[in-house]
């Protein structure tokens, strides 16, 4: 008679491994849930006004990947437990369940398509970032103030054909005194920018070094047989010596409103006024933008602009912008009504309180 003794011992060891597995395997998973339990949150509380910034990592792609690899380390613990009699009336359901949730979170992480780019301007990082997402032909960003892992709002970004201006390094920054003036492509990457348009954001300045040898803020240009015409641009009055601009921002904002003849809405249909100056800030700039809708946003538009014109602001267009300056006050109108139904008015000035 022959006695297998190899078999138990063999049996023993292929237990050992799987229970090295499964205790790897949980480790894993507490330290996934962990991060998950810790960044989710910071985003839920306020809204998405703060968000986790790791690298080129925002929180939200962290909870993406966290959720995926705790999906597929829950699959390992459970494949890894011995299944004994009447247990595969459970563990075999609950495999199937854990081993199609793996593949739907693999998959869904595939489509996250989220960059954070850090907006550099003379060579130096400006201590903020953008975020930018993109679907088919639109793509949306937060322009972000970072402080540690945490970056707050202050901006927005809502551009045409999917294309990532921030990413693709189609933006220009400059520093000027204690603000920081960002463009940005609109359209395409390809897009021609011009520092003698209204920037799309202005922010206070947070950095004071220049020349740290980084690139960015390179403006893509697309391959030419011929040069493209110069176009001559009216720079406009001369800037006036900055002081306190909130009062004159809270008036235009008031006379905005009320050039539209009619009723002023937001995008939830909430009556628009204009702001106190004592509410608006003064750090370096000041500004107050407008998201809004009117009965008729094509008359509301246009009254909008006569009026600007006859406070005695300088005309400009840009792509699908029209600007106004006075030296101290630049506004911006978009009319995006076949987009999105609504019209954009920013007013920005440098701001120095007394």
């Amino acid at each position: 008679m022959t006695v297998d003794v190899g078999a138990p011992v063999a049996e023993r060891g292929v237990s050992a491994g799987r229970r090295r597995t499964a205790v790897v395997a949980s480790l894993a998973y507490l330290v996934f849930a962990g991060v998950i339990l810790v960044v989710m949150p910071i985003s839920a509380d306020s809204a998405g006004g703060r968000e986790v910034v790791v690298g080129p990592w925002t929180g939200g792609v962290l909870v993406a990947a966290c959720l995926m690899a705790s999906t597929v380390t829950l699959s390992v613990i459970v494949f890894a437990v011995r299944a004994r009699r009447w247990w595969w009336v459970l563990l075999g359901p609950l495999r199937a369940i854990v081993a199609a949730a793996a593949v739907v979170a693999a998959f869904g992480f595939t489509l996250t398509d989220e960059s954070v780019t850090p907006i550099v301007a003379n060579g130096c990082e400006t201590g903020y970032v953008v975020s930018e997402r993109s679907f088919l032909f639109l793509a949306a960003g937060e322009v972000r103030r970072v402080e540690g892992v945490i970056g707050t709002s202050v901006g927005s970004t809502s551009v045409d054909d999917g294309h990532k201006p921030f990413q693709q390094q189609s933006y220009i920054a400059v520093t000027s005194g204690d603000t920081l003036r960002i463009w940005n492509t609109f359209d395409n990457a390809w897009e021609r920018l011009s520092t003698s348009t209204e920037p799309a954001f202005v922010l206070p300045r947070l950095v004071d070094e220049t020349e740290c040898g980084l690139a960015g803020g390179v403006v893509a240009a697309r391959p030419s047989a011929s040069p493209s015409p110069v176009t001559t641009v009216d720079e406009g009055p001369a800037p006036a010596p900055v002081s306190d601009s909130r009062d004159e921002i809270a008036r235009m904002a008031k006379l905005t409103i009320e050039a539209a003849a009619t009723p002023m809405t937001d995008a939830e249909g909430v009556p628009v006024t204009a702001p106190a100056a004592s509410d608006l800030p003064c750090d370096g700039t000041t500004s107050h933008d407008m998201t809004v809708r009117t009965a008729d946003n094509a008359a509301s538009y246009a009254a909008i602009l006569d009026a600007w014109s006859a406070e005695g602001y300088s005309k400009d267009r840009a792509m699908q912008e029209d600007l106004r300056y006075n030296g101290v006050i630049r506004l911006s109108a978009r009319d995006r009504s076949s987009i999105d139904g609504l019209m954009h008015f920013s007013l920005t000035a440098d701001c120095r309180a007394p």
